[in-house]
């Protein structure tokens, strides 16, 4: 069993092999049954962000183990930065660890937002991960620097000067992050989630998305796992473009391997809309082959042509 008691949610605290103590929720289904996804969450989230999906995967025989990114949730040091290759290190140590512990399982890594950004990079630089499969859900693939390296160049040097300065970005510029107005008020009185960001962390999840467009380039080339991506059109929070660029360019490489997926109705939160649940059905159905969707070719022409909800995009 994943955890040693009856009931479905279980908070623990994890520790890895340098003995830093994780916090980690796991959402158990029947004991015997033998698919487990490890979901790695997003910016300024927890992995609470999963209650919803994870606990209506149990009744499709899917078991759900997430933990908190360091500098994020519940761990003792939230609010802290720390660069992509410390988040590589440790969901891939977490992976391995999964695998040893349930050795028959089938294991599916989930990645959402900066989480998906995290799953790519992780993947593309530990090839020996035993995994099944890979779902990638809104995931932050944004070039940012590429495309506005005078603003970075400001981000950076402003963040140097005041790393702790901490901003609420609610008050520059508003966007819908998800269609269920309950899940916000939820999130808004979440002692857990980040409301206010230092400049060195925005500056980080920058750097972080630069490097992980990089290795989305290089997943693409040559997909090495069963793969789905989640794409809600009506995303205000990551731009659409970045992705759609990477996958016109590499679709002649792109085989069956990849299921691409679009959302005409949802947010960014796709996994937390109000219609969740179709959401949630819709994956667990991928993860058992019982899935249909477009081809490759019109799920980006879907891309291509739907209306652009990101304010770089308008």
């Amino acid at each position: 069993m994943l955890c040693s008691c009856s009931i479905m949610k279980q908070e623990v605290s994890y520790k890895d092999s340098q003995r830093y103590e994780f916090k980690k929720k796991v959402w158990e289904a029947n004991e015997h049954d033998d698919v487990l996804i490890i979901a790695i969450h997003g910016y300024n989230d927890y992995s609470n962000s999963f209650q919803i999906p994870a606990t209506f995967l149990t009744k499709s025989g899917v078991s759900t183990v997430s933990f908190d990114l360091r500098g994020f949730g519940m761990n003792e040091d939230s609010g802290s930065w720390f660069p992509l290759s410390v988040h590589i290190n440790d969901v891939a140590f977490f992976i391995r660890d999964m695998r040893n512990n349930f050795p028959k399982k089938k294991i599916f890594l989930l990645g959402e937002s900066m989480g998906g950004a995290i799953v790519i990079s992780t993947l593309v630089r530990n090839e020996d991960l035993q995994i099944d499969g890979v779902i990638l859900v809104a995931p932050a693939i944004w070039n940012f620097s590429e495309m506005n390296p005078v603003k970075k160049i400001f981000l950076t040097t402003l963040s140097t000067l005041l790393p702790n300065l901490k901003l609420d970005g609610g008050d520059f510029i508003k966007v819908t992050a998800c269609n269920n107005v309950e899940v916000l008020k939820a999130l808004a009185k979440d002692k857990y989630f980040i409301h206010k960001p230092n400049l060195k962390s925005l500056n980080g999840i920058v750097d972080l998305m630069d490097e992980s467009y990089k290795d989305t380039e290089k997943f693409l080339n040559q997909i090495p796992y069963r793969t789905l991506i989640m794409l809600p059109l009506k995303d205000e929070i990551v731009p659409r473009k970045p992705l759609t660029k990477i996958l016109i360019d590499k679709k002649d490489s792109i085989k069956d391997d990849l299921t691409l997926a679009t959302f005409k109705n949802n947010y960014h939160m796709i996994l937390r809309d109000l219609e969740s649940e179709t959401i949630s059905k819709f994956l667990a159905d991928w993860i058992h082959n019982l899935h249909s969707s477009n081809s490759i070719e019109e799920s980006i022409n879907i891309l291509k042509n739907s209306k652009y909800y990101h304010i770089t995009e308008k």
